[in-house]
């Protein structure tokens, strides 16, 4: 069974108008693959290839994974699990992909997913997380495809009483990317903190898009998104925090600030609040702009180079979104990809 171009989001699509799947995909081949992710698993931990049973969630290539991948692969993390070491995820360079991580009640684990592929490929991931009362998940995500993948890759996470979410998204981006985060918060006193920062150049495009359904009281959200954009590279960000009247004392803080660091390239933002509650305390924040000259002509004054200055400064503004990432291991490398990009496009 083939795929039906007509069947992908294209600009018409309000939620996807700055990511036009149909059209970058009429370039790609495998559209219609199963992809083979490999998994490295802490000790005490089993993965399952499950038939399908998972629910088909609503976003358009969540849709199309149901038809087209394999089976479901799935984690189960019983109640109270806790371990040092993460779960890897790699593998995800080909074709149509489901995900299924269960977190019991207490569970904490740590997800480090490496999102690369071959040239001209087309990946579609879809990944469902169902998180019990009092689970913890830290999740790193690292995305480096070469310059003609076009990758989508859409994370729904459900969120039950205590849970607690801290996720970290480094992307280079691709011929089209997006990487899209669902949260529906189901029980109270959830915390969730969702960080990101993606760095482009040449003509490569990534999207995060966010959406963060808040249905109870007394949760916490935050979320610092940075970019950086030369070139003739784009970049978009849209977050929405829904919060439903039921939501009350929500505490939740969105913010977008992006660099432009050529004339050709293009940032396209869109936070959002829409909020039904009557006592909460939310807010969005936005800014595009380009590096602080003063900052540069400090920094040329006592002899840095202006090359070296404009690395440094710029390493300082996205590095922070990774701030709280508690494995310092895993934090180095994600600040040693920064520096070695910005060595890339000096």
């Amino acid at each position: 069974m083939s795929l039906d171009l007509n069947t992908l989001p294209t600009r018409r699509d309000e939620a996807w108008k700055w990511t036009d799947v149909r059209a970058a995909a009429k370039e790609q081949g495998g559209l219609s693959d199963v992809g083979l992710p490999k998994f490295t698993l802490p000790e005490g931990l089993t993965i399952m290839e499950a038939s399908s049973d998972l629910a088909i969630a609503s976003t358009p290539m969540s849709r199309l994974t149901s038809h087209f991948s394999g089976p479901v692969w799935t984690v189960n993390v019983p109640d109270g699990f806790s371990s040092d070491e993460p779960l890897l995820i790699e593998g995800l360079n080909r074709g149509h992909i489901r995900i299924h991580l269960i977190l019991g009640k207490g569970a904490s684990l740590s997800v480090i997913e490496h999102h690369a592929s071959d040239e001209n490929r087309f990946v579609n991931i879809d990944m469902v997380i169902d998180m019990k009362e009092g689970a913890s998940l830290e999740r790193a995500i690292i995305h480096d495809d070469p310059e003609s993948c076009l990758r989508v890759a859409t994370t729904h996470i459900t969120a039950w009483r205590g849970a607690k979410i801290n996720q970290y998204v480094l992307s280079f981006g691709g011929d089209l990317s997006r990487l899209e985060t669902r949260v529906a918060v189901m029980g109270k006193e959830v915390e969730a903190a969702l960080n990101g920062a993606y760095l482009l150049g040449a003509k490569r495009h990534v999207d995060m898009t966010s959406y963060i359904d808040l249905a109870v009281p007394d949760c916490t959200i935050r979320q610092a998104v940075k970019g950086v954009v030369t070139d003739k590279a784009r970049g978009v960000f849209q977050g929405k925090f829904h919060v439903r009247k039921p939501a009350q004392h929500t505490d939740a803080e969105m913010r977008h600030d992006a660099l432009m660091l050529s004339d050709n390239c293009e940032i396209r933002s869109k936070p959002e609040l829409e909020i039904y509650a009557d006592d909460v305390a939310c807010a969005h924040g936005n800014t595009i702009g380009q590096l602080d000259e003063n900052a540069l002509f400090y920094m040329r004054q006592r002899g840095i180079p202006a090359g070296q200055a404009r690395a440094l400064l710029t390493e300082a503004f996205v590095a922070d979104v990774f701030d709280d990432l508690e494995d310092e291991t895993l934090k180095d490398s994600l600040l040693r990809k920064i520096r070695d990009w910005l060595k890339e496009t000096k």
